[in-house]
């Protein structure tokens, strides 16, 4: 996580005081976020959800901590706010995967439309803060072939 905070410090172009800056990598080295599902959505019983591998492993007991992921980092209810935080941070692109238990909670047939919604407005958000400008640059779009 230092090791983010640092990289976080230099692209946002401040990190002199760590006597390096943005200017010290290469002009095409993209600075970016990923982020696991399980461990940022949370909200593991709303929407429609099911449980997924994860919730079944932690709900018995199996993390030392016993910690589980039913709020994770709450970003179900908090996207909005941590996408303005890379846009405000200058990050350049943003890697996300999807919780297949929210999208298709029966593994198979139907898409839950409230987990179609969550992905949309993420998605949409990110479109509204120009990510990912580094694909559209490169292919034109998120509709090139």
């Amino acid at each position: 996580m230092a090791f983010f905070f640092v990289l976080l410090l230099a692209a946002h172009g401040a990190a002199p005081a760590l006597g390096f800056t943005r200017s010290d990598f290469p002009p095409d080295f993209v600075f970016g976020a990923a982020t696991s599902a399980y461990q940022y959505e949370g909200a593991v019983a709303e929407d429609g959800r099911s449980p997924s591998i994860w919730d079944t492993f932690t709900h018995i007991g199996k993390m030392a901590d016993k910690s589980t992921g039913d709020v994770a980092s709450d970003g179900y209810h908090k996207y909005k706010d941590d996408v303005k935080l890379m846009a405000d941070t200058n990050l350049e692109a943003y890697r996300f995967s999807i919780s297949w238990p929210r999208l298709i909670p029966n593994g198979r047939g139907a898409v839950n439309p409230k987990g179609l919604e969550y992905y949309n407005n993420l998605i949409n958000e990110l479109v509204k803060h120009d990510f990912p400008q580094v694909l559209d640059d490169e292919y034109g779009g998120w509709l090139s072939p």
